[in-house]
């Protein structure tokens, strides 16, 4: 039977506007002995900071539990991929919880936050609304479904016994602002546990935050978010060229036996243990290791993917032109060939939105496997030979950043195969010969 403020409630503010030079209190008295208080602070980045106060000047104790809630809806949230989380996180027990998503939200109702909670939110890929407890303070929290395509996070602190002539305070943070990597970091430097792993960098963070780092470099040096994608892709596959270098140099060795390995196959096929040994011997006698062709290529693909995911992830790629009709490289290509780059009259579905970019992509894939001639057999080379005009339709609908960086990975990748050919000729000799005799046997079949 004690008055609480409400959405209706009518405050008093001893101040007209907030900003991080002014804060603002709000007072509110309910009549009954009750005073309350809530001073808000912001700063520059949207940290808002809200002391909340209960003075009690009754006759009796009141029991208060101090409480914060952020609410969204989920139709304009961001998708939730195997590569970004999007919908509820949180820190609970040194752990940062990406999940559940808002489907699975919707189909449980309620989830309770886990022990020891650090701050708890809704996320998208590019923005972050988190609720941050007051340090220390005993509380629950949890996520909810309230239907209509609405969810609330909800951090709500024990309830406490306030004596007349006492009050209490409990102060808490909520951010909602853009997920920049060096704001997080820093509000994480100040004591928010965990911060910066709002951004779901995933296994591959210490490969991550330099390759970012690199990207803000030369995108401050050039001035141009396109050209600085082009720039870093082209520094990362020149870092890894010696590796890729290495890989060819295995592949040569191992071409260059292949005629001899064979024989030793031949000759004791009946005897798979002295076969074993035969070659063995071979590849020590020839200084060749069988596996040192692929240990370069997997050393790569956590640096590669690592630069696609800061491409997925970079709020820097926000909103930023790079030549003529790509005025948002985080958005895809609105060039589309299907409807004449718009003098059509008609939308044209995600899937089938093929741009120059998707184009392009689709093309330089193509001759990447048209000069690494292949050994497979004749279904295996059918499937390679569709996979680029299929990867072409899928990653169409993608941001035209990310389809500018495969295009520039595509054309480096046929320049290095040039080169390394060159430097190998036996390599690419082998692999076409091996080429023409299995068109031959599958023209005799034919």
């Amino acid at each position: 039977n004690i008055r609480v403020p409400g959405v209706q409630t009518l405050w008093e503010a001893d101040g007209e506007r907030l900003t991080p030079d002014t804060p603002v209190t709000l007072r509110w008295n309910n009549g009954q002995g009750l005073t309350f208080e809530v001073t808000y602070a912001i700063d520059d980045n949207y940290m808002i900071t809200a002391e909340q106060t209960v003075a009690n000047y009754g006759d009796g104790p009141v029991v208060v539990a101090p409480f914060a809630t952020i609410t969204r809806t989920s139709l304009t949230a961001s998708k939730s991929t195997w590569i970004s989380h999007s919908g509820p996180i949180g820190t609970f027990d040194e752990t940062v919880d990406y999940g559940p998503d808002y489907d699975d939200l919707a189909e449980e109702g309620a989830v309770a936050g886990g022990a020891n909670p650090d701050w708890i939110g809704f996320t998208d890929v590019y923005w972050l609304g988190a609720l941050i407890p007051d340090r220390g303070a005993a509380l629950d929290t949890g996520f909810r479904s309230l239907g209509d395509d609405l969810f609330r996070a909800d951090m709500i602190y024990d309830p406490t016994t306030l004596r007349p002539g006492r009050q209490i305070s409990r102060t808490s943070q909520l951010f909602a602002g853009a997920k920049e990597s060096q704001v997080l970091d820093a509000y994480e430097d100040a004591g928010v546990a965990r911060f910066g792993l709002a951004i779901d960098w995933g296994w591959f963070r210490w490969f991550e935050k330099p390759i970012l780092w690199l990207l803000r470099t030369l995108f401050d040096a050039v001035g141009n978010f396109g050209v600085a994608i082009i720039l870093l892709t082209c520094v990362v596959r020149g870092l890894m060229f010696p590796i890729a270098q290495k890989g060819f140099s295995s592949m040569a060795s191992m071409k260059a036996i292949q005629p001899e390995m064979k024989k030793l196959q031949e000759k004791h096929k009946d005897d798979k243990v002295k076969q074993q040994q035969e070659m063995q011997k071979l590849f020590k006698e020839q200084g060749v290791n069988p596996v040192a062709g692929c240990l370069p290529m997997v050393l790569q693909i956590p640096v590669f993917f690592a630069l696609y995911k800061v491409l997925v992830l970079a709020i820097e790629m926000r909103h930023q032109p790079f030549i003529l009709w790509i005025e948002d490289l985080s958005a895809p290509d609105p060039a589309h060939i299907l409807n004449l780059f718009g003098m059509l009259p008609f939308e044209v579905p995600g899937f089938l939105a093929l741009g120059p970019l998707a184009l392009l992509l689709g093309f330089t894939m193509w001759l990447t496997f048209r000069l690494n001639p292949s050994t497979m057999d004749p279904v295996q080379q059918q499937v390679f030979s569709i996979m680029p005009w299929v990867l072409m339709f899928v990653m169409a609908p993608f941001a035209a950043g990310l389809l500018l960086y495969w295009n520039t990975s595509n054309i480096l990748t046929l320049a290095q195969q040039r080169y390394l050919y060159s430097k190998h000729p036996q390599l690419k000799a082998a692999a076409q010969k091996e080429k023409a005799e299995k068109q031959a046997k599958a023209q005799e079949k034919a």
